[in-house]
């Protein structure tokens, strides 16, 4: 059996609500389970409040109340915070993210590493190391690589803002193509990359400018965010762009951005992402950067 609580008015008979209640006007801890009420009348608000922190849920009558009244207002807004202070039993809030590791750190200075298959690795050998992992080793933190292949900006914006990122930490966001976004199917999020999709009607109703549009609203989000956080970042981009989602003009404009255009020195082994000798230049550009 549960243990619910009731905010009243004082003067009102709560037996017509529910006549095995228990009035609380002194604070008791280790209630047993049943029903209780209370209210401004009977308890100051602190002890309401402390009180509450037993219950599985808290409820409001509004029978007795005068609704233009002081009291009333006080009493509903009392209740409307408890509520929101109390999370037991609500259901999970969808963050639509799905790599495990943000929610989880070391207690010291970390790197996190947050992009696509660029950042990913994709293309390495087992025994050749991404520019993450060799900035990890120069800069001697513990890396956090939150990286999904084939995902778009909006992917690592989401995992960026539901992080444990703290502010001693170390944070390169590669930034992406605008042409790659985030779709909710109904049953969860997929990745989609524009120029593969078959779906025309999502292609044709996604403009040029409604890319540029979004882009720059992640954009501006993340680094806001980023910067209240009080980490050190960067943001970079590994591929070249092409003229026509071109979005390099505004990447400059934040002195956060590190250009690793020019370092693509060698290929990995799928032949289209960046091989090791690169992914070692891409970690000594951005090294420069960060210190």
């Amino acid at each position: 059996m549960q243990k619910v609580l009731y905010i009243t008015e004082s003067t009102f008979d709560f037996s017509q609500v529910d006549s095995a209640s228990t009035l609380i006007d002194k604070y008791k801890e280790n209630l047993p389970p049943g029903v209780y009420h209370t209210s401004l009348g009977d308890l100051p608000v602190d002890q309401i409040i402390q009180l509450s922190y037993q219950f599985d849920s808290v409820k409001f009558e509004s029978q007795g109340f005068d609704v233009s009244s002081t009291i009333y207002k006080e009493s509903l807004t009392l209740y409307q915070y408890l509520i929101k202070q109390n999370t037991t039993g609500l259901q999970h809030i969808q963050t639509f993210t799905t790599h495990p590791d943000i929610h989880t750190r070391l207690d010291q200075p970390m790197l996190w590493v947050f992009g696509c298959s660029h950042s990913h690795g994709t293309g390495l050998r087992d025994n050749e190391l991404s520019y993450g992992q060799w900035l990890s080793q120069f800069l001697n933190l513990p890396l956090k690589l939150i990286t999904k292949p084939g995902s778009s900006l909006s992917w690592s914006h989401r995992h960026l803002f539901n992080s444990c990122i703290q502010k001693h930490d170390t944070v390169i966001w590669q930034l992406t193509t605008p042409g790659r976004v985030s779709q909710f199917n109904g049953a969860h999020v997929e990745e989609i990359v524009l120029n593969s999709s078959k779906d025309r009607k999502l292609v044709d109703s996604l403009t040029n400018e409604q890319l540029y549009f979004n882009q720059l609203t992640l954009l501006n989000t993340g680094t806001r965010f980023l910067k209240l956080i009080g980490c050190k970042f960067v943001l970079t981009s590994i591929s070249e762009f092409g003229s026509t989602y071109d979005c390099v003009s505004e990447y400059v404009k934040y002195p956060e951005y590190c250009s690793n255009y020019g370092l693509h020195l060698d290929f990995g082994t799928d032949q289209l992402h960046a091989g090791p000798l690169s992914h070692q230049a891409i970690a000594h550009r951005i090294l420069n950067h960060v210190q």
